[in-house]
C-alpha cells in the first residue's frame, strides 16, 4: 500500500494551513526587525549606526510595508489553504529565494555576520521543505 494514499484531505489541509501560519509568523517577525532597527542589529550583528540614516529608514519602511502585506496575504491564504496553495510557491520564489540571496550578499559584504545568517538560512530551508511538501501533497486532494 502506498503511504501517500493514506493521507487524508483533512491532514493535507492542516499541513497547508500550518505552512501559511509559519510563513505569516516568519514575515511578521521580519517586520519587527525592519521597524525597530535596534532589534535587527541585535539579531544579525550589523552596525546599528547605519539605521539612523534617512536612506536606510526609507528602504526599511518600504520593506516593512511589503513584508506586512505578505504576512496578511499568508493569513488570507490560510482561510482557503487548498484553493490558495499557489501563494506558497510565490512565497518560495521570489520571496524566500530573494531573502536567501540578499542575506548571502550581506554576509559577503560584511554587513551581517555569517554566524547570524546561518540560523536564518536553516529556518528558510525548513520553510522551503514545509511549503514544498505541503504544496506537492495538495495535488492529491485538489480539484
Amino acid at each position: 500500500m502506498n503511504t501517500m494514499s493514506v493521507i487524508s484531505f483533512e491532514t493535507i489541509t492542516l499541513l497547508l494551513r500550518i505552512s501559511f501560519y509559519v510563513g505569516a509568523v516568519t514575515d511578521g517577525l521580519a517586520v519587527i526587525t525592519m521597524v525597530f532597527p535596534s532589534i535587527g542589529s541585535a539579531l544579525f550583528g550589523g552596525n546599528s549606526s547605519r539605521s539612523n540614516n534617512a536612506e536606510y529608514r526609507f528602504a526599511m519602511g518600504i520593506g516593512a510595508s511589503l513584508m506586512a502585506g505578505w504576512t496578511l496575504l499568508l493569513i488570507w491564504g490560510s482561510i482557503d489553504p487548498i484553493g490558495r496553495r499557489d501563494i506558497l510557491i510565490l512565497t518560495l520564489i521570489p520571496v524566500i529565494a530573494g531573502i536567501i540571496v540578499s542575506t548571502a550578499i550581506a554576509v559577503r559584504k560584511h554587513v551581517i555576520l555569517l554566524n547570524r545568517a546561518i540560523p536564518v538560512w536553516i529556518h528558510l530551508i525548513f520553510i522551503n521543505i514545509l511549503f514544498g511538501v505541503s504544496y506537492a501533497l495538495s495535488f492529491r486532494v485538489a480539484p
